[in-house]
């Protein structure tokens, strides 16, 4: 009985993890798990942690509205990425999350791939969230 217990909750993590990866590049998901917390559900700014912060969180559904009506995904790409400064941004408060993305330590030759489709999917779920 304590085996097939054991298979069972074994079974369970597994799946738990496949569906993890099978939704690892999702907007939806990159965006929850990373970006809420600061941003809030809906992009507004007013996350859990927004309270806290010296500085005021943006609200990501203006990005359009402030652009001319045009969504600057290259832009955003660039700030999400981090790794390069631009100084235009003035200081950074986000994390550089191209960097939080990587897979340090490994020698895998998809990793820079693999960072840019994380942050083509923030991307993308961002610019559906304009009003």
């Amino acid at each position: 009985m304590k085996a097939f217990l054991k298979l069972l909750i074994l079974s369970g993590i597994l799946a738990g993890c496949t569906a993890e990866r099978e939704g690892e590049f999702s907007g939806l998901y990159l965006y929850a798990n990373y970006c809420a917390s600061c941003h809030g559900a809906n992009g507004e700014g007013d996350g859990p942690v927004a309270a806290v912060m010296a500085t005021q969180v943006p609200n990501l559904r203006l990005l359009s509205e402030r652009n001319n009506g045009i969504f600057p995904a290259d832009a955003v790409t660039e700030y999400i990425d981090g790794r390069t400064v631009v100084f235009a941004h003035g200081d950074r408060s986000m994390p550089v999350w191209g960097d939080v993305f990587s897979w340090e330590g490994t020698d895998d030759p998809d990793q820079e791939q693999r960072i840019q489709a994380r942050i083509s999917a923030i991307v993308d779920f961002v610019s559906e969230l304009q009003y």
